[in-house]
Parts: structure tokens; C-alpha cells; sequence
């Protein structure tokens, strides 16, 4: 016992020796080459040593007894994290999370009847065979290694469709040193191994206390061993419980922050507990058995959870560093602790190591209060580490279509070209309109002009102050290189807004609208030069009427000289105007034109409930292009307390106003009600879908439901988005619907710890890895849940 942190000293030392060596094996062999070696490397060696036991050097030295225990401590070290590595290596989050209870379980029981084979072969002639069976076991895991890598075959590519595959990072160094650079470097494997090492040291304390206790409480040897032989297989069977009770439900149930501060706050609790009452047995009893069945079934178990998003040519480097090298040279610190707290306390040391000693174990629960405060606080930091860690592996795979229009094409210029162009068709007084519209906004560049007058040479140009008489020509780009330009833009609208001309084309104007049907490419002539005129002349009040022309193409230049001089006594007929789909977007676009002034009157029209839903669609599409903070309340209203017809639209304008940073003012609570509210909708469109018996007289609405499952299911993600960051939540829906297995898993990961318990419960089942038969009831079980929401 003196020499217990001379013995920590040299486990560090040989551990150390081999992290060097798998660092250096790391960077070209793969996880499956790394195990099998080390397992025949110890299966030889363990033969060795128990021959070496056996010779008369073997008899007569304690430093082979000594050689054995660290051989021992190492083994032990390299089996499990060369178990997790394989663990890692073989499933993602979402899988582990499922089955670690199972294989955590799996691995208290080889423990338990370990112990049965131990007491079975301990006694005379058999004692021999422990060790070679042992070895043996090692070389037998060499096969089951191969096994599962064969069957699981190597993991996906973790680039998806539309993402180039990084670029290989530099190799790096091999070596101790370079392990704990790379450990120290990396935010989230630094608080990693800072939790590994503070739980390692607290351990040490809490055995200390327990074995004190004891041997406070047991006086002779023999009844001292038997308590430690009983202690010892009812404490594995506890954690076996534990793990089977706890493990799955916190594993499946807890979010990464939670789950990580479950331990630490547990332990306090005990400890300060202990503090309390009277330091005896039971205190030490209790102590123990929560440090070990807490680290068996949660603490070990979820902490292997957090290296698989850590990527691969770094997690292998890390863990080993930690769980292997980290761990030993914090039961190295946690012995020096324990020699400190004695001197401290003027308690008797057997050389280096304090002596059992009840009043030293009781006042140790302050030292170990002290060392959780911190682990809770890296706790919570390393939560946060994690979801960033999750999140690095669902990278975006496609941006927003409208985005990308906005950002590279000027749709009303492209339009006013194509006009331009398609206006030839019609008469030349409607094409030198065009024309001087792009010249005047100076847009008329050469290379238009050569493009848009390709075939001009056919039109005479003819004097532009009749333009507008019947069969009057347009003025060609190549007169118009021979004009003065400036005096061009500047005096022809002079021209169109004074007193004389308006009389004069008033009079002609009142003979063509009271022309009735016809007559439509006059009515386009006026309609364009009237936006070319000034807001107050008296051809504008024409407009009202020309908007409501049965021709489509009257009514689109109409509207758009209407967008031109924002004269709010056309917004009515604008908005009557979006019952034609003909021109629907020429009358959005106008009504956009006006901004603010027009949304009153929408608002108007969409809370009336007699105006058509098509008409109600639109004006949402508005409101949501004139983005204004009025424009938006009106919209987050709309959604919040409207009747649900327009929520599809009405979410999707909101999402895309969101991710051009404007604030949406829809309150928290209000987001995940709809949410829920689409989760409901998505379960029971989702079991219709595949309900039993359906006919092919059904096929119609099968093919309905499918359409409306894929909406419902972007708008609860889009709704998301008004909770939780947008580009997440968008990434995490780009993955679950496109990306590699690898991506989806790590997205579904980021969903189960970033949403609040309410949403998670509800939302992760439907992007789950489930089976078609686990969903429905899942599913059934949502709806029972949200009730009559």
C-alpha cells in the first residue's frame, strides 16, 4: 500500500510507452490493425509473466508481482479503450445511443462471471489454467474483432451530394507530445480529458473512504476479505441493474448537457451527505457503490458517446491519449491528493501512501467537493462542445434558391428587356416606349442595344411626338446614337406631362376606353406612356380602368405604370387584380412597388373573411415582399391566431424574411405550438398513409398524402427556425432529407440535444432510424400525447 503512487508512477510510464507506440502505429494502420496486435501482444506477454512466476527468481522477488500489477493495470487500459474504439468505429450517435445500455450491460456481465471463473479456478490443481485461459480469451477477441468489422463493413463517406470531400489534413507528428498538443488544442477534447481526469482522481478518494470504512468496521483479516469478495460482486450486480434501469433511459431521454452533469451532481449530493452523518460503514458503502454504479452505466458509457463526432484521424489519437495515458496519470494525482490531505491533517503516512483512517476518509468529502464543482462546470461547458462537435459533421449541402437569384440576377431589369424585345411584336410606338424606359433609367448599355436590335433596320423611325397615333413607328437604337442623350431623357418627359399634350391625349384616351373590348395594342401604347408621365397628369386617372382590362397583356403594362406612380387610389384595383393568374405577378410586383402605403389596405383584405383564399395568398406574398416591421407583425399575427388555411404560405414567407434578418415577431411559445400542431398533422397524415386494407380506388389520395407528409414535414422544420438558430435547423433538415448516412445520424444527434424536452419528445421520432411498425406506434403515441392541441 506505501508504494501506490510509485506503482501509479510506472503505470503512467508504461501507459505513456504505449500511447507513443499506437500514435506512431495510428497514422497508417486502421482501428481493426491497431486492437488485434495489441490482444496477441498481451496474450504472449501474460504467458511469459506466469512462467516467470513460476521459476524460483519468480518466487523469491516482489518486483515480478509488481511487473504483473502494472501489466495488469495496462491490459486492462487497452481492452476497454480498444473495445470503445471499435464501438465508435462501427456506430454513430443515434446507434450507441441505442445500444450502449446493451453492450455497457454486456460487459458487467463478462465481469460478473469473470469474478464466478476466478473464485472456480482460484483453488489447487486448477489455479494453473487462469492465466493461459485468459490469454487464450485475448487471441479468441482477435476473431470476434475481424467479425465485426467484416460485418459492418467500413463506414460511409461523410461527405453528401453537393459537398466536396475536405482535403486531407497534413499528417501529423507521431508521438506523446504531439497527442497532448493536439488534445490541447481541440476545445472539446480538452475538457474531455479535463472530466476523465477529475473523475479518476475523485474515484481514488471515494475508494479511500470505502476502504477505510471497512477496515474501521472488520477487525480480523478473513472477515475483511469476505465483506471485499461479496462487496465487490454485489456492486457489479448493482451497476448491472443500474445500467439496465438508468443507462437506456438516460441515454435515450437526456440531451448531452444533461446527461453529462448527472454524475457530478449525484456525487455532491452523496458526498455532502456523508459530510453530515457520522462516518462509518455505511457511509463508505454508500459513497462507493454510487461512484462505481453511476461510472458503470452512465458517466463510462455516454462519455464514449462523445468521441464519435470527433473526426476519425483525430478521435483514435485522442482517445487513446486519454483513456489510456490521462487516466493513469490521474490515479497518479489522485494519490498524491490523498498523501497531501494527510499531511495536511497530520495523519500517519506508510511511506508514501496515508494509512486507513476514518477520520482522514470523512474529512476527504470536502477534497472531493472541491474537485466536483469543477467537473460540473466542465460538464456544462463540454455539452455546448459536443452540439458544436455534432453540428461540424452536418455541414449545409445546398443554399436557398432565392437567394441565389437575388445575389446574381436583376429580375425587373431582365423583365423590362424581355418586354422591350416582345413589344416589337405589337406595334413600334409600344418598342420606342420600351426603349426609352431602358434609356431613361440608364440601362440602354451598347451591348443591349446590339441584342435587342437585331432586326431594327425594319422600322422607320418616325417623329416620337405622335408615338401614339395609330401605326406610328418607334424610334430605333440607331437613331437614337444620333440624339442628345441627356436633353433626349429630360425633355421627352416634358413633353408627355404638359397641359396642352394631356388635354389632347385625354380626349383620345376617353375614345379608346369607351371603345369597350379591342383595340388592345392602343390600350397598351397608353398604358405604357402613361407610367412614363408625371404622378398628377390627368392621363393617370385612366390607369384604374386600364388595370381592369380583360386583356392580360393591357392590364400587365397597367399595373406596372400603376408600381411607377404609387397613386394609392389604384392599390383597390391592384388588389382586385390578384384574382387573374394571368397577371398575378405584375400585380404583386406593383403592389410591392408601394410598400408601406399599400399595407393597410392589404391588411384589410386579409382579414376579411369574405375575400377569396387565393386573394388572401397573395397579399400574404406581399406583405412578405414589403418586409416592412408593420408588414411582418401583420404576417406573425396572421400565423399565430388566423385560421391555419394560409399557415404553409404564411410559414414559409416568415422563414425566408428570417434568413434576410428581419426580426419575426412570433413569440417562442407561439412557434412551438404550431410546431406540435404540425408534428400532430404529420403523424396522422402519416398513418392514414400506410394504414392497412387501402384499396387502388385509394391510390389518388395516397399520392395527395405523400406530397402533403414531405410539406408538412419542411414547415416544421421551418418553424424551427423561429426557436432555434435558422442555418442549424436548416442544415439539420438539408441532411435528414439528402445527406449520407453519416450526416443524417449526426443531424438527428444535434436535434435530440438542442431542442428543448417538449419539442425533442415529439420531433425525433419522425426523423429517427425507426423501423416502419416502430413509427407507428411512436407515432400513435404523439398523438395520445399532444391530445387536443
Amino acid at each position: 500500500m506505501g508504494w501506490l503512487p510509485v506503482a501509479y508512477l510506472l503505470a503512467v510510464v508504461a501507459t505513456g510507452l504505449i500511447v507513443f507506440l499506437h500514435s506512431r502505429l495510428q497514422a497508417r494502420r486502421t482501428v481493426r490493425a491497431l486492437i488485434c496486435p495489441s490482444l496477441v501482444f498481451f496474450a504472449i506477454t501474460g504467458l511469459l509473466i506466469q512462467w516467470l512466476l513460476k521459476t524460483e527468481f519468480g518466487r523469491r522477488t516482489p518486483f515480478v508481482d509488481f511487473f504483473f500489477w502494472i501489466w495488469a493495470s495496462v491490459l486492462i487500459i487497452v481492452l476497454i479503450t480498444g473495445f470503445w474504439m471499435t464501438v465508435n468505429d462501427v456506430y454513430n450517435p443515434r446507434q450507441a445511443r441505442r445500444l450502449i445500455f446493451f453492450l455497457n450491460g454486456g460487459g458487467i456481465l463478462g465481469s460478473v462471471f469473470g469474478g464466478l471463473l476466478v473464485v472456480f479456478l482460484s483453488e489447487k490443481p486448477l489455479e494453473d489454467v487462469l492465466m493461459p485461459l485468459a490469454c487464450a480469451m485475448l487471441v479468441g477477441c482477435v476473431a470476434v474483432v475481424g467479425a465485426i468489422f467484416r460485418l459492418h463493413g467500413s463506414r460511409p463517406s461523410e461527405a453528401g451530394p453537393g459537398r466536396a470531400a475536405p482535403a486531407s489534413p497534413p499528417e501529423p507528428r507521431p508521438g506523446l507530445v504531439e497527442s497532448f498538443r493536439e488534445v490541447r488544442q481541440n476545445r472539446f477534447l480538452a475538457l474531455l480529458a479535463a472530466i476523465v481526469a477529475i473523475g479518476i482522481i475523485v474515484s481514488t478518494c471515494v475508494e479511500f473512504q470505502f476502504l477505510s470504512s471497512a477496515y474501521l468496521h472488520f477487525t480480523k483479516r478473513e472477515t475483511l476479505q469476505a465483506f471485499f469478495g461479496l462487496f465487490e460482486a454485489a456492486l457489479t450486480v448493482f451497476a448491472f441493474i443500474l445500467n439496465f434501469l438508468m443507462a437506456g433511459f438516460v441515454l435515450r431521454k437526456l440531451a448531452a448537457a444533461r446527461a453529462l452533469l448527472l454524475t457530478p451532481v449525484l456525487l455532491l449530493a452523496g458526498s455532502a451527505a456523508v459530510l453530515a452523518v457520522p462516518f462509518g460503514l455505511f457511509s463508505g458503502i454508500f459513497i462507493r457503490s454510487l461512484d462505481e454504479g453511476l461510472a458503470y452505466s452512465v458517466n463510462h458509457p455516454f462519455r464514449e458517446i462523445l468521441y464519435i463526432p470527433v473526426p476519425e484521424r483525430l478521435r483514435h489519437k485522442a482517445k487513446a491519449f486519454i483513456e489510456m495515458f490521462v487516466s493513469q496519470l490521474a490515479k497518479l494525482a489522485g494519490a498524491v491528493v490523498l498523501l497531501i490531505a494527510a499531511l495536511a491533517l497530520n495523519k500517519e503516512v506508510d511511506f508514501l501512501t496515508p494509512r486507513w483512517d476514518p477520520q482522514l476518509a470523512r474529512y476527504l468529502s470536502p477534497v472531493v467537493i472541491a474537485f466536483l464543482i469543477p467537473w460540473f462546470l466542465f460538464a456544462r461547458k463540454l455539452g455546448k462542445a459536443y452540439l458544436a462537435a455534432v453540428k461540424e459533421n452536418i455541414q449545409p449541402l445546398w443554399d436557398r434558391g432565392e437567394e441565389i437569384i437575388a445575389d446574381k440576377v436583376d429580375v425587373e431589369y431582365a423583365k423590362l428587356v424581355f418586354d422591350t424585345i416582345d413589344s416589337r411584336n405589337y406595334s413600334s410606338a409600344l418598342y420606342a416606349l420600351h426603349l426609352f424606359d431602358l434609356l431613361a433609367q440608364r440601362k440602354l448599355s451598347p451591348e443591349l442595344k446590339n441584342a435587342i436590335a437585331v432586326k431594327s433596320e425594319e422600322v422607320q423611325a418616325r417623329a416620337l411626338s405622335d408615338r401614339l397615333e395609330p401605326g406610328a413607328s418607334a424610334l430605333v437604337p440607331e437613331a437614337l446614337d444620333d440624339l442628345p442623350l441627356d436633353d433626349l431623357i429630360s425633355e421627352i418627359p416634358i413633353i408627355l406631362s404638359s397641359e396642352t399634350y394631356q388635354q389632347v391625349m385625354s380626349s383620345y384616351a376617353e375614345r379608346l376606353l369607351d371603345r369597350g373590348p379591342g383595340a388592345e395594342v392602343e390600350k397598351m401604347e397608353l398604358a405604357k406612356a402613361i407610367g412614363l408621365m408625371a404622378p398628377d397628369s390627368l392621363l393617370a386617372g385612366c390607369l384604374t380602368r386600364l388595370i381592369g382590362d380583360e386583356s392580360p397583356a393591357v392590364a400587365a403594362l397597367a399595373l406596372n405604370s400603376a408600381a411607377r406612380l404609387k397613386r394609392e387610389e389604384f392599390i383597390p384595383a391592384i388588389i382586385r387584380r390578384l384574382r387573374r393568374v394571368g397577371t398575378l405577378e405584375d400585380a404583386l410586383h406593383a403592389l410591392q412597388a408601394y410598400g408601406e402605403a399599400a399595407v393597410g389596405a392589404l391588411e384589410a383584405g386579409l382579414r376579411d373573411p369574405a375575400t377569396e383564399i387565393l386573394v388572401r395568398s397573395a397579399i400574404v406574398e406581399v406583405l412578405g415582399r414589403i418586409g416592412t416591421p408593420r408588414a411582418v407583425r401583420i404576417l406573425a399575427e396572421e400565423l399565430q391566431y388566423g385560421s391555419g388555411e394560409l399557415d404553409g404560405r404564411l410559414i414559409d414567407i416568415l422563414d425566408r424574411l428570417q434568413a434576410l434578418k428581419v426580426p419575426i415577431p412570433l413569440s417562442a411559445a407561439a412557434a412551438r405550438r404550431k410546431t406540435k400542431a404540425l408534428i400532430k398533422k404529420f403523424c396522422r397524415d402519416f398513418l392514414d398513409l400506410h394504414r392497412d386494407g387501402q384499396g387502388p380506388e385509394e391510390l389518388r389520395l395516397r399520392h395527395l398524402l405523400a406530397r402533403n407528409l414531405e410539406a408538412t414535414f419542411a414547415d416544421i422544420f421551418k418553424l424551427l427556425g423561429f426557436s432555434y438558430p435558422q442555418k442549424d435547423v436548416r442544415r439539420a433538415f438539408q441532411n435528414i432529407r439528402s445527406g449520407t448516412p453519416h450526416a443524417v445520424a449526426h443531424a438527428v444527434e444535434w436535434l435530440d440535444n438542442a431542442l428543448s424536452r417538449d419539442l425533442r419528445d415529439v420531433l425525433v421520432p419522425l426523423v429517427d432510424d425507426l423501423s416502419l411498425e416502430e413509427k407507428k406506434v411512436r407515432f400513435r403515441k404523439i398523438l395520445e400525447d399532444l391530445g387536443d392541441l
